[in-house]
């Protein structure tokens, strides 16, 4: 729920997840009695005014389900502004700076790891204000290690495995798994890769159904690739938060004001948006795309600003880019990568093109997840820190063995991708569904804009 949490708000408008403490366990303070609890604070840029930020935190509250039956009792999810930078006010509703937070250590311990120095009502810093909440138990929890450092005993799937891949040979399905799915996903799919390599291969099989351990937009992108069979989604509620930020009213709006422009619109996008685009891209392809469109065009980018940019200044266009992003790359800061070389000198940086662009600038590499299995294999280091999903440290190890590999972030976890598991994927082949379908005027128009993405290649 914390990391559901987080990524909602990093995808509010105009908002970005700046920073986040440790975790910490702590017993409840007052109130009912209740388990306890993990707490933990984050440092949000937002341009949103506090209202609206309240509101917003009320429907995350709702989606990860709280009911807020009454203002105090147990609940399972609990989100809270502390601080709001040049704004106070103090009403039934909203009060902000939060009134009790010096009187709770679960608060201050994680918001001194985080800004000790902030002054708060009182006058004293997060950090002085610690000492008069000393009587109150709370416990960081110990940072987990990357998985190239864990040496804790790894589950045994292999009955779950055999019994998954009995029925896809006797019902003829063929499974894939995108870069970012749990390990033990990753190991009972046909084939692993990254949107691309996917596409193409959802397109060539000639499997009876395709079981897409994925997000929503993928699962969509394989039933417009192969139509004549059933494109199963293990959960429903795997959608892509980036892929949600365009839409097609207000895509259509931009291309009014841009008569003539070419839409390049990445992957990440839902198959009504690929309808009204004129090529889809992937990051593995998308410099090749931008140069692809014939010079003197306009070029409308969505919905990644990130990948859009990058992928037009290594093209050497301009381009208009749709303001979207992605908010488990958006998790990966400067500091993540300073503190990371400065543990790993001799470890090269290779990152996504969706991470934001003052982290790509630091990097020695810039790569697709399928780039970076090429680049590391390729490269003569030793080490690398790897800038996006945590699931691809996994993929890395496999592949590229004999050298080590360490996230620049443990937060990017995306929670989207790691819905699926094994159990969801044995009910899928069970019960053959859920069925991901796209109707078909829609799945027409978007196919040509697909088919000259695989075209183009990487």
């Amino acid at each position: 729920m914390l990391w559901q949490a987080r990524q909602r708000l990093a995808a509010l408008p105009e908002t970005s997840l700046v920073r986040a403490s440790g975790l910490y366990v702590t017993a409840p303070v007052g109130g009912p009695d209740q388990d306890d609890y993990l707490n933990q604070v984050v440092e949000v840029r937002t341009a949103l005014p506090p209202r609206e930020l309240l509101a917003a935190i009320h429907r995350i509250e709702a989606e990860l389900g709280r009911e807020r039956l009454v203002r105090w009792g147990p609940r399972s999810i609990d989100v809270d502004i502390l601080w709001y930078d040049g704004f106070s006010i103090t009403e039934a509703d909203l009060e902000v700076p939060h009134p009790r937070m010096e009187e709770r250590r679960f608060v201050l311990e994680p918001l001194a790891e985080l800004a000790p120095d902030l002054v708060l009502p009182s006058g004293r810093t997060a950090k002085q204000a610690l000492s008069g909440v000393g009587g109150q138990t709370v416990s960081r929890v110990p940072d987990k290690p990357s998985p190239s450092q864990s040496r804790g005993p790894k589950l045994d799937h292999s009955a779950m495995h055999a019994e998954i891949r009995r029925l896809a040979k006797e019902k003829g399905a063929v499974i894939l798994a995108h870069n970012y799915q749990r390990s033990e996903v990753q190991d009972v799919a046909d084939f692993v890769g990254d949107s691309l390599g996917l596409s193409r291969q959802a397109a060539a099989t000639t499997a009876n159904m395709t079981v897409f351990c994925g997000v929503h937009f993928m699962a969509e992108t394989a039933a417009i690739l192969a139509p004549d069979r059933p494109v199963i989604l293990p959960d429903e509620e795997a959608g892509c938060p980036m892929a949600d930020m365009v839409d097609v009213e207000g895509l259509e709006e931009l291309r009014a004001e841009h008569p003539g422009a070419v839409v390049v619109s990445y992957v990440n996008t839902s198959a009504a948006v690929k309808a009204i685009s004129d090529i889809c891209c992937t990051s593995a392809n998308a410099v090749n795309i931008i140069r692809s469109v014939p010079k003197g065009k306009e070029i409308i980018f969505t919905p990644d600003r990130n990948l859009g940019s990058w992928a037009a200044q290594k093209a050497g266009r301009w381009v208009i880019v749709w303001p979207g992003f992605c908010p488990t790359h958006g998790l990966i800061g400067v500091d993540d990568v300073e503190e990371a070389k400065a543990a790993h000198p001799n470890a090269k940086v290779v990152v996504h093109p969706e991470c934001e662009s003052d982290v790509v600038a630091l990097a020695d590499a810039v790569e697709s997840t399928s780039g970076m299995i090429r680049f590391c294999r390729e490269d003569d280091a030793r080490e690398y820190l790897i800038g996006t999903e945590l699931g691809m440290i996994y993929r890395l190890e496999k592949d590229v063995p004999g050298k080590k590999f360490y996230p620049l972030s443990q937060l990017t976890v995306c929670p989207n991708m790691k819905l699926i598991t094994l159990d969801k994927v044995l009910r899928a082949l069970q019960t053959e569904g859920p069925v991901v379908t796209v109707e078909e005027e829609i799945r027409v128009k978007a196919l040509l804009a697909v088919q000259r993405m695989v075209e183009v290649g990487a």
